[in-house]
């Protein structure tokens, strides 16, 4: 096969000295070089030559007749293409001719060292490097564009994208992972990317937002080369609604579930074939047979229900529940089921079929009620209308009792303060005070079960009323209790009698089921709730008091109905204990859940949100209102008009009134108040307060007349004092007509500080 002839060499010599022409000449020859040389002895020639035809190799004189130096590598540079240049120089201009290497020359040649093959070698060497140098070019160009193409794909996707260096360095990354990140893009270029990614493998992360959530995004990352060096892609998607739909599926399923448990019907669903794919607790207690064997069997196999007429076993139940005499028969008279156990059980049955737009059937739901069920919900009729029998007589014990304890509490106060504390009597009067005081928490838990039991809240922690609960109830106990909680816990809106109390059911209830001894372990912590996370309770942020006992634990059937009111597995128990406890922490808008299983203890967890204020750990009262000393009593002067239905608890509060510096005029009703008022306001002898009973039996509450006595005169100044009112008005009065409320029973000094808080400005 004929070779190839090889490439002709262009050379174009720059040289005014034609002895030295003639000697590369000869030099080219002896190379052995395939080459065509022209010369020329200016500069300004070889300009034009170049304008006009294309060389391989400029071998550069530097010096001649129209121009000296690198001035000429320059001008020839600037004409020439991409033509190899060797500059041609005398052996004392060594530092001229490493200047002009560094101009941008290929090589460099002393005239008096030159021969053949050191031309040859140059002349090739230079070729050799010039065209390496074209195919980095080239190279660089190519990659450039990809990396400046990769930019753009990369900027355009909404898909976050990172390029990491193989030292996490953050190399580059686009708007959406700026945007993921929460930051500028060109903000994190040289941060250290802060989660470990490897080539090829996919990660889930959970990254913070600035909702003091979290996102869940999933990493992938792959091998590249970024310029010029080894990298890694990283790919970040925000999974966040991906993975809440799952978790939301599951807990949607985990509902179901739970919804089918907590139905006391039984309830079986079929598939297409008529094979059971799920029934609850009820059914299985019913049927006498556990989940799992039940499952994927054929329903007529598993429940075994009589002909009402014959007696007979039904076998088709799908085809014997669609003739509608047996279905008007077997709900009305009911079914005989027969059990796995052989015993048998009277209950009604229902069947629906389960079908798609086109009609097709996909299966059954089969719904078994037991026959007392009917006697089962008259029962608990019967005991919603004793509840609210005894809501109704708490609230009229409650009113009753809380004036009587006002009138003597106001009594001992205006008495201690005839006295001297060195007075003999003035201990048992103290004494007689707090017993009084302690008084309270019984109508407390009278007024949990009426309609006037909205707890009145105050922003406290729950520390210390868990620990003193638990010290004193279970003085005397074999049951030793173990009290943690987080070193910062978050202050509630709370009412601590009513808090108390739910706590002191809880332990209660943990101590009488360990009746052979026990640990009780109470732990408080701070818990940010997700949304669906907890059932019935709104996603924020809560204080969780969990507590938890080693006790028999409670069956999955009673499980389901200890909120009950009146349920109850004690024998001397009445069944309000959690009923109670489930109500006050509703009103708290949190919520308590249970778990147990038999043999295993239970859980109780009670949930109350963060508030919103910050408390004095000091004080443990709210900063903005610091409270004044313990027994100042604040004097007055001005015209009160007290409004009571009740005469003595009327001269007590007149009488306290008197004694702190005041004129006061009595009422007894809402009427009687309105028309004092404005017979006062008419006469220029105006009130400068009014303090307002709340509930009057048969005629108008201090409330409505508040509200009339507003329209009247908007700077109405009033009091609500109350010990029982089917109003919100005691624990929340913002939005009432009240400037202040005063509960009944209190003190002197309660009645001085609101006076003092509302008249000192006057």
């Amino acid at each position: 096969m004929p070779t190839a002839e090889p490439k002709t060499i262009e050379i174009l010599l720059f040289e005014d000295n034609a002895a030295d022409a003639n000697l590369v000449a000869e030099y080219l020859d002896l190379s052995m070089l395939n080459f065509s040389i022209t010369t020329v002895k200016r500069m300004a020639d070889g300009v034009e030559k170049l304008k006009k035809k294309r060389y391989d190799i400029i071998l550069l004189d530097l010096s001649l007749p129209d121009s000296q130096g690198i001035h000429t590598l320059r001008t020839i540079m600037a004409a020439a293409d991409d033509e190899v240049i060797i500059v041609l120089t005398g052996a004392d201009d060594e530092e001229l001719s490493l200047e002009a290497l560094q101009v941008g020359a290929q090589d460099y040649l002393f005239k008096d060292r030159l021969n053949g093959e050191v031309l040859r070698r140059s002349i090739r060497y230079a070729i050799e490097r010039s065209n390496l140098l074209r195919s980095l070019e080239a190279n660089t160009a190519e990659i450039q564009y990809r990396e400046s193409l990769l930019r753009r794909i990369f900027d355009a996707n909404t898909d976050a994208m990172l390029i990491l260096s193989c030292a996490y360095e953050i190399k580059f990354l686009n708007p959406a992972a700026g945007q993921l990140l929460e930051a500028q893009p060109n903000q994190l270029v040289g941060e250290i990317f802060p989660f470990e990614v490897k080539g090829g493998e996919i990660t889930e992360l959970e990254i913070p937002d600035y909702n003091d959530l979290t996102r869940i995004v999933e990493l992938a990352a792959v091998d590249l080369i970024w310029e010029g060096e080894s990298a890694l892609l990283v790919i970040l998607r925000d999974i966040t609604q991906r993975k809440q739909a799952e978790i939301g599926l599951k807990r949607e399923k985990e509902r179901l579930a739970i919804t089918l448990d907590s139905i006391t019907d039984a309830v079986i669903a079929t598939d297409q074939a008529g094979h059971i794919e799920r029934l609850n607790q009820e059914a299985t207690r019913l049927l006498g047979i556990s989940s799992n064997e039940a499952l994927d069997r054929p329903l007529a196999e598993v429940l075994k229900v009589k002909h009402p007429k014959t007696g007979k076993i039904i076998k088709d139940l799908t085809s014997a529940m669609i003739d509608p005499g047996l279905t008007g028969i077997a709900t009305k008279l009911g079914l005989q089921l027969e059990r796995a156990d052989g015993n048998h059980l009277n209950v009604t049955l229902e069947m629906c079929e389960i079908r798609d737009e086109d009609g097709k059937q996909h299966g059954a739901i089969t719904v078994l009620r037991d026959i007392t069920w009917e006697k089962k919900k008259e029962k608990e009729l019967f005991n919603a209308e004793k509840l609210n029998s005894i809501s109704l007589l708490a609230g009229g014990i409650a009113h009753d009792f809380n004036n009587m304890l006002t009138a003597i509490l106001g009594n001992i106060s205006m008495v201690r303060i005839e006295l001297d504390e060195s007075h003999k009597h003035s201990l048992k009067l103290i004494a007689a005070e707090k017993a009084a005081l302690q008084a309270k928490s019984l109508t407390q838990q009278l007024l949990t079960f009426s309609k006037g039991g909205a707890p009145i809240l105050e922003v406290t922690t729950v520390s210390e009323m868990v620990e003193e609960s638990a010290q004193f109830i279970l003085r005397g106990s074999n049951v030793k209790c173990e009290v943690t909680m987080d070193p910062d816990l978050w202050p509630v809106d709370a009412d601590k009698g009513q808090i108390s109390q739910v706590v002191n059911n809880l332990i209660i209830n943990a101590d009488q089921a360990m009746p052979n001894g026990g640990n009780i372990h109470i732990r408080i912590r701070n818990l940010k709730v997700r949304p669906s996370e907890v059932p019935a309770l709104s996603a924020g942020n809560y204080v969780c008091i969990e507590v938890r006992d080693n006790g028999t634990g409670i069956s999955p059937s009673n499980l389901k109905r200890i909120f009950d009111p009146y349920f109850t597995t004690k024998e001397h128990g009445n069944g309000l204990g959690l009923a109670s406890s489930y109500s006050i922490i509703h009103t708290h808008k949190g919520t308590i859940t249970a778990d147990s299983s038999l043999g295993h203890g239970s859980i109780f967890r009670v949930y109350l949100p963060k508030s919103v204020q910050q408390i004095d750990e000091q004080t443990n009262r709210t900063i903005t209102t610091p409270a004044p000393p313990e027994e100042t009593i604040h004097r007055g002067k001005g015209r009160i008009l007290v409004m009571d239905d009740m005469e003595a608890m009327m001269m007590v509060a007149g009488e306290i009134l008197t004694v702190l510096g005041y004129e006061v005029v009595y009422s007894t009703d809402g009427n009687e108040a309105i028309t004092a008022y404005k017979a006062a306001k008419e006469a220029n002898t105006p009130f400068d307060a009014c303090v307002f009973d709340l509930t009057v039996p048969g005629g108008m509450g201090g409330e409505e007349a508040a509200k009339i006595l507003l329209t009247y005169d908007p700077e109405l100044i009033a009091i609500a004092s109350s010990g029982y009112t089917t109003s919100d008005v005691m624990s929340n009065h913002k939005n009432s007509p009240f400037k202040a409320v005063v509960p009944k029973p209190y003190r002197i000094k309660e009645m001085s500080d609101a006076l003092h808080s509302l008249l000192k400005s006057k």
